[in-house]
């Protein structure tokens, strides 16, 4: 990392655990009033998260789109910007952040214990597919971490419906509404990583499609969506089935960014091997 990147990384992380922190406690002693400032506090955080990946950029002549780090970096930048528009543009949905904004985090945190060290990319791997499968695995993971914090919203609000600090998120049906929403949108955009995968992957390795472990959990976790999809559509599994489901479903995905790299050893996408070392 380079010196003024570590500094707009550490307060970027530094924001993001005050904004957790107020979160947290916004929900445990039930302070509305926290809530309605807390999008100060996100939006400063979101542009020092910038300022981190522009500060790269310029240090090594690429996007971050290889190795936990530069996939964390990516990743939660996209799943704040998606909090941030919703935190301003619908006030009822602020505490969605209690969910995304800890996540994004943890991935930080993880990805900086991994593999933070500058080096550009081998000019081998790079490609425009690369560039647009990244894109939109960030934006899927994205909105399945949205969806994953409202079905969290909507599990609290059908507990405690009739308390005052819950009758001015959305009500349960409109939950439900933008559960399946953000549903869809993510299963769409994540269809579109896999096949632009596949394209980028027969120009690189001479096949579309390798069962490598990522390839093979990134078809589990679109299939997992997709059965959520067709379970709420056909057999109108709406609610608290559907919350469930969106909650218990981004383990798959958080396996797909990062918990391939961490267990095996032999997967094509080992991103470090992409790096001129």
């Amino acid at each position: 990392m380079s010196p003024l990147e570590i500094v707009f990384f550490w307060i970027a992380v530094g924001f993001y655990g005050i904004t957790s922190a107020l979160y947290i406690y916004s929900f445990v002693f039930k302070k509305e009033k926290i809530l309605a400032k807390i999008s100060y506090f996100i939006g400063t955080a979101f542009l020092f998260h910038t300022a981190t990946i522009l500060a790269r950029y310029y240090a090594i002549g690429n996007l971050p789109v290889a190795g936990d780090y530069e996939n964390g970096l990516g990743g939660t930048w996209v799943i704040v910007l998606f909090t941030l528009y919703i935190t301003v543009r619908h006030k009822s949905l602020r505490p969605v952040g209690i969910a995304t904004l800890p996540m994004s985090m943890l991935i930080l945190g993880y990805g900086f214990m991994r593999n933070p060290q500058l080096a550009p990319m081998a000019a081998t791997v790079r490609s425009f597919w690369l560039y647009i499968h990244v894109f939109f695995a960030q934006i899927a993971f994205g909105a399945f971490t949205i969806a994953f914090g409202l079905a969290i919203i909507y599990l609290l609000k059908e507990k405690s419906p009739d308390k005052e600090f819950y009758k001015k998120f959305p009500d349960l049906p409109r939950l439900d509404e933008l559960m399946f929403r953000f549903l869809v949108f993510g299963f769409i955009t994540d269809a579109v990583m896999i096949a632009s995968g596949s394209i980028w992957a027969k120009n690189l390795w001479g096949n579309y499609w390798s069962w490598d472990p990522v390839e093979t959990w990134s078809l589990v976790t679109w299939l997992i969506y997709g059965l959520a999809i067709h379970l709420r559509v056909t057999m109108g599994w709406r609610g608290r089935r559907l919350a469930w489901i969106l909650i218990l479903a981004l383990a798959g995905m958080i396996i797909t960014y990062f918990g391939i790299n961490f267990m095996v050893k032999t997967s094509l996408h080992i991103f470090e091997v992409w790096q001129e070392m």
